[in-house]
């Protein structure tokens, strides 16, 4: 979308949600590393915990803007290219800068064979299967269109839900069951592992006014049960990744924690009425390179950082935040800016040329 077509509310979620993943990432080597009987480990843990909000709401803001401007793409066939232009190819090119950096630095021997497989699972690196599972969706368009268009959400998530807790937590069991001995460790990227976040966004972006209209209405029910979750998410995950206690719930509880913090940072974004800054604005649409290489930049840094030979995690940690987030960012809006102004340039040079002509 162009920046004058933007919804505010759509893209501080966007600019939050980004800023949530790579913070996930950065935290990832001191929760791997921490003691998990300190305060430390605890803290880091919970954090992380509750920043993994991030990408069931990108499902969330990619299903609503499929309906919402549902009028902006009738022809089917034309939005297809279009998702293939800005997510398929981009996400196709990180994957190979990704692969030539592993290879160069002795990860692997080069074969295209194991690239294709990597392009394919989205297992090169860990954030790739977001793409890989958003693309599922993207083929299923007009399934979610005509969901959202023909029944009641009332009716439809309750089944959505049911359906994702299923998959994302039963999917071996039921291949097993169904064929026996048959193995698929990629059930984080099965699309319906998502389900319940993506038809939500599909339904509120269906009727987007009654959607604003009942947040409000629910706002302190929304509140109360967001910080509820919230705790409880974070102090089961604390005793069940520290070993102190078995959690055989425990997914369960994350589920309803993401599930009613979309709804509350939804709520609080609809109420900011401030106008987006130029700056920001340009993060926002720089989002999805964002979301791509942060964890190449994540890579480099520590490959690079054992020189200093640092004992201190806290202090890996802020110079890790320090580095990632301003190569990151800088090097996605660096990247946008030069392909601005290079289709800039052909643009007026082709139009020189017709003038001459």
């Amino acid at each position: 979308m162009s920046q004058g077509t933007r919804k505010k509310e759509l893209s501080l979620l966007n600019l939050l949600f980004c800023i949530l993943v790579v913070l996930i990432h950065c935290l990832s080597q001191p929760v791997s590393v921490l003691d998990r009987s300190s305060w430390q480990y605890a803290l880091v843990l919970c954090v992380q915990r509750l920043a993994f909000v991030s990408v069931p709401g990108f499902f969330f803001l990619s299903g609503l803007k499929l309906t919402l401007f549902a009028d902006r793409h009738r022809s089917l066939m034309k939005y297809w290219l279009g998702r293939v232009r800005t997510i398929l190819l981009p996400y196709i090119l990180a994957v190979a800068i990704y692969y030539l950096y592993f290879w160069t630095h002795h990860y692997f021997p080069f074969s295209l064979a194991d690239f294709g497989g990597y392009l394919v699972r989205g297992d090169l690196s860990s954030h790739f299967y977001f793409v890989v599972t958003l693309v599922q969706f993207m083929v299923l368009t007009p399934v979610f269109l005509w969901l959202a268009r023909r029944f009641d959400p009332v009716v439809l998530l309750p089944f959505a839900l049911g359906l994702t807790w299923l998959s994302s937590l039963y999917l071996q069991a039921i291949l097993t069951s169904a064929v026996p001995g048959v193995t698929f460790p990629y059930g984080d990227r099965v699309f319906v592992s998502y389900l319940i976040y993506y038809l939500a966004g599909c339904c509120a972006g269906q009727s987007y006014s009654k959607f604003l209209a009942l947040l409000e209405r629910n706002a302190p029910l929304i509140a109360v049960l967001a910080v509820l979750f919230a705790a409880w998410d974070g102090v089961a995950s604390w005793l069940g990744f520290s070993g102190r206690r078995e959690i055989p719930y425990l997914e369960l509880v994350h589920t309803l924690y993401i599930l009613s913090a979309i709804l509350l940072l939804f709520l609080l974004a609809a109420r900011d009425r401030a106008p987006l800054s130029r700056l920001w604005a340009a993060v926002d649409r720089a989002s999805y390179l964002i979301y791509l290489y942060h964890c190449l930049v994540i890579v480099i840094f520590n490959d690079q950082v054992i020189r200093l030979n640092l004992s201190s995690v806290a202090t890996e940690l802020v110079l890790r935040l320090l580095v990632v987030y301003p190569v990151t960012i800088g090097g996605a809006l660096l990247w946008q800016w030069m392909m601005r102004t290079l289709r800039q340039h052909l643009t007026s040079g082709g139009r020189r040329v017709g003038t001459r002509l």
